[in-house]
């Protein structure tokens, strides 16, 4: 499979399906804080990537955790091509497996935005949703000084002249992939705590938690969610997690500059730190 390259900050360089889109997962994922939500990162952690797309928040947590086991889950076929090759080159720790994560297990059909792979997803509407969003970004709104200059370092400013850009940009395929539960995976992983379990599944983040069995919750430390279902999703997913005896706060999503309702939700637990 022929895959792309792109440049880290650090002068490091990685494989991706698209450079373009690296920029903006670098500014997003490498310029978070998570120690500014109460989120700490054990060196010896285990790591459950879900919506792993080419490995990038894996190689965030690697970098700071040298000698965590990271489980990283990918089920589309290009981005985990991309994801293995980055695992190979920088972090052999990584358990990478193509697989998507659901309420049950069996097989789904998924919309693959080739030109945006990490729009891929298996909610339609959801994909819509925010591919409306990166239109109003890219072509309609004014996004913004921090956002303009990301869009200037991926070179796609010059592009939103051109008339058949946002179509091949929005394009969809149609996707078929393996998807399991997280307590199959826990279970057949042998994986005992979770310190840190994130999720950024393009609208399906609550059939992700609804595959968690309720004797599987306690292995859980910390989460950070990805809620791309609107405000009142968000919200509901929040009062879960307290239920369950969560701190959770809320933050917005660079995408929610394009009007998108796009959140992150960091969940810990106070009485379970690291040791």
């Amino acid at each position: 499979m022929q895959l792309s390259s792109a440049l880290l900050p650090d002068g490091r360089t990685i494989h991706c399906v698209n450079s373009y889109e690296v920029e903006f997962s670098v500014h997003e994922i490498f310029g978070e804080d998570l120690e500014a939500y109460g989120i700490d990162l054990p060196p010896n952690g285990t790591f459950v990537d879900v919506g792993a797309n080419i490995g990038l928040f894996s190689l965030y947590l690697m970098d700071r955790c040298p000698e965590a086991n990271i489980y990283a889950f990918e089920p589309m076929p290009a981005s985990f091509a991309a994801l293995e090759r980055n695992r190979d080159t920088f972090a052999a720790r990584i358990n990478a497996l193509n697989l998507g994560l659901g309420a049950s297990a069996g097989t789904v059909e998924f919309d693959y935005y080739p030109a945006i792979t990490a729009l891929s997803t298996c909610n339609t509407s959801t994909g819509q949703e925010l591919a409306g969003g990166i239109k109003k970004l890219l072509f309609n709104a004014a996004p913004g000084e921090e956002i303009e200059r990301i869009l200037d370092k991926t070179g796609v400013t010059e592009l939103r002249t051109d008339a058949g850009f946002a179509d091949e940009l929005f394009h969809v395929e149609k996707v078929q992939a393996r998807i399991d539960t997280l307590s199959n995976q826990i279970a057949e992983l042998g994986i005992q705590q979770i310190d840190l379990l994130k999720i950024d599944t393009e609208g399906n983040e609550k059939e992700v938690l609804s595959g968690i069995v309720d004797g599987d919750w306690k292995k859980i430390r910390q989460m950070l969610v990805e809620v791309h279902i609107g405000r009142a999703e968000m919200e509901q997913i929040a009062a879960d997690l307290r239920r369950r005896g969560f701190q959770a706060l809320i933050g917005d999503h660079p995408m929610s500059q394009g009007g998108a309702s796009v959140f992150h939700i960091y969940a810990t637990r106070a009485h379970t730190a690291a040791a």
